[in-house]
């Protein structure tokens, strides 16, 4: 059986994973947003609106509270990279 090649990963890797993330709670909060304009063109559904817009301010105080910098990122990159002993990237 051949051995296994393990892969580096880079902070670009990273970025990229992270950017992912990213996008996925944009396409989310979009949806959320357009099922709000939709409900809000019925005046009848004005409860249910509001309940929407709370919902949503929780969602973005939870994502505000849980995003980490690049800076973060970058010292936890650095600390994993020290306890498992992985040399300098190449550049």
């Amino acid at each position: 059986m051949a051995q296994k090649k393990d892969k580096k990963v880079t902070i670009g890797d990273l970025a990229i994973i992270i950017n992912k993330g990213f996008d996925g709670q944009m396409e989310y909060m979009e949806k959320r947003f357009n099922q709000m304009e939709e409900k809000m063109a019925t005046k009848s559904e004005l409860g249910e609106v509001k309940k929407d817009v709370g919902e949503l301010k929780k969602d973005v105080k939870y994502i505000k509270e849980n995003l980490k910098s690049s800076a973060e990122l970058e010292k936890e990159v650095d600390y994993i990279k020290n306890t498992l002993g992985v040399s300098a990237l190449e550049k």
